[in-house]
């Protein structure tokens, strides 16, 4: 996941950078220390280390799909996501598995057909 910091601790937004600077994009989630997707001091407890971040990072799920109406009302737009399932291609492996696990029965059935009758 990408992430934008936007502190207004400059010690906190440096340590944060620091610490997720693999993770960086000016497109991300917000990481504030007031307003944003994930907030310091609420959604990350503090004090905390680079490994502390960023298992707290992977347990939370911000709201990065989220419609706002003129009423101030906030919609989850995740929830259709399940609705609305593209059709996935299937890869060369697992072409290869489906077939395999058809042979694989196949031959079961015709030993137990076989050897099943005596």
């Amino acid at each position: 996941m990408k992430y934008k910091i936007e502190c207004k601790s400059l010690l906190l937004q440096k340590a944060l950078e620091e610490f997720l600077k693999e993770y960086l994009s000016d497109d991300g989630v917000v990481i504030s220390d007031e307003k944003g997707d994930i907030i310091i001091g609420k959604d990350i407890k503090k004090p905390f280390s680079k490994s502390q971040l960023l298992l707290q990072l992977e347990r939370i799920k911000p709201k990065k799909n989220v419609l706002k109406t003129k009423k101030g009302l906030e919609i989850d737009m995740s929830i259709f996501d399940e609705l609305i399932e593209t059709p996935k291609k299937e890869s060369f492996e697992e072409k290869l598995d489906k077939l395999i696990d058809e042979f694989s029965n196949n031959l079961k059935n015709l030993i137990k057909e076989e050897y099943g009758k005596k």
